[in-house]
């Protein structure tokens, strides 16, 4: 009977020990801090998550890290700062359930970054930066002085019997060509015996870049504007953010 009392409260013994070790987290002795994944940090670290969010360790007894801004591009934002960097607004912010960046939509050209709404030249073509990426929208060409002058699309000029055409081409209007040709208004001989007039230049042509430069189709055309940046925006939730099932 002795032994029989015993047994059981060695095992009443032995299942309440079980039942409080279960839900004990162990942790290493040095965990000052809890980063977003729950990992530890010593007091004093600092750390990017992501190449974007920017914490330290500012505490003890495993409390929160602390959230100090946002790794912006060209330099650092802090929390609720609205900072012109390189000329384009970034915001980095917190709220009770989520983190965000974001930057000013840009488009890159030459490590120049472009705003939303400028046009710039790229080689003999006008460009215009959207928040999508960019659209083309002339040429140039250049007369005796080597001046740069610009043809919108679907607009002609004359240098002489010159005559230069930015046009989009009749079989796929997405692609935007610039080229020359003798002006058809004037009567110009050309003897068959004389050789090759030189008073002309020799016929030119020029399209977009080859990688652009892609048949506008249904299934294509999402290729011509070019949109290869990074994101422009981040959002991470924080635990606050969770909805609890049936609420």
């Amino acid at each position: 009977m002795q032994f029989l009392i015993y047994s059981v409260l060695l095992l009443v013994i032995v299942r309440s020990s079980i039942a409080k070790d279960y839900d004990i987290e162990i942790l290493p002795e040095n965990c000052d801090c809890l980063d977003w994944y729950g990992a530890c940090k010593v007091n004093g670290k600092k750390w990017v998550d992501d190449d974007v969010w920017k914490y330290s360790c500012d505490g003890k007894e495993r409390s929160d890290a602390t959230f100090t801004g946002c790794q912006g591009n060209g330099g650092d934002v802090a929390v609720g700062q609205n900072t012109t960097i390189e000329d384009l607004w970034q915001v980095c912010t917190q709220d009770a359930q989520k983190l965000h960046y974001e930057i000013e939509p840009f488009c890159e050209f030459n490590g120049t970054k472009i705003r939303v709404g400028k046009e710039y030249q790229d080689g003999s073509f006008q460009w215009l930066c959207l928040s999508t990426g960019r659209w083309i929208t002339g040429c140039y060409y250049f007369n005796e002085t080597h001046t740069d002058l610009l043809l919108r699309v679907d607009e002609h000029a004359y240098n002489g019997l010159i005559e230069h055409v930015c046009s989009k081409r009749q079989e796929y209007p997405a692609i935007v060509q610039y080229y020359t040709q003798v002006r058809k208004d004037v009567d110009v001989k050309h003897p068959t015996n004389k050789g090759v007039n030189r008073n002309f230049p020799e016929p030119l042509q020029k399209l977009i870049d080859e990688d652009i430069n892609v048949r506008w189709l249904h299934t294509s055309s999402v290729h011509f504007i070019k949109n290869e940046e990074k994101p422009r925006s981040y959002t991470r939730f924080l635990p606050d953010s969770r909805i609890p099932l049936g609420k």
